[in-house]
């Protein structure tokens, strides 16, 4: 992945992000066999994301060799969108992938999942 596809991701982040409490991250694994859910889960927990306070974070691995990505969110963010809304956030995705645009997935993720959380997750005025 380049630079300038790293740093449209970083910039998608920092947008779905804003005015929400949610927190989103994303890994890019080089691995060429791997069960992308379970590595998902455990970067998940790596990166600390289950202790986020409001139980709303969500992480988005991508391993492009093994042709395998998986998108996990916390229990608050999932009881509000529920399994139809990740359905929906991987067959969009999926489709940028069969193209071979990993970083445009990525951003359709991003940008999916940074609605969801400003929707049931405002951030309060300062």
């Amino acid at each position: 992945m380049s630079r300038s596809e790293r740093e449209a991701i970083a910039r998608a982040i920092a947008d779905a992000e804003e005015g929400s409490s949610g927190r989103i991250a994303v890994r890019v694994i080089p691995d060429a066999s791997v069960d992308a859910f379970e590595r998902a889960k455990r970067e998940f927990e790596a990166a600390g994301l289950h202790r986020h306070e409001h139980g709303n974070a969500a992480l988005i691995l991508v391993a492009p060799k093994a042709r395998q990505f998986a998108v996990i969110g916390d229990r608050s963010l999932h009881q509000r969108v529920g399994d139809a809304f990740w359905q929906d956030v991987v067959e969009h995705s999926r489709a940028y992938f069969a193209r071979g645009d990993i970083s445009g997935g990525i951003q359709s993720a991003v940008k999916r999942i940074g609605a969801a959380l400003r929707a049931h997750f405002p951030q309060a005025p300062a």
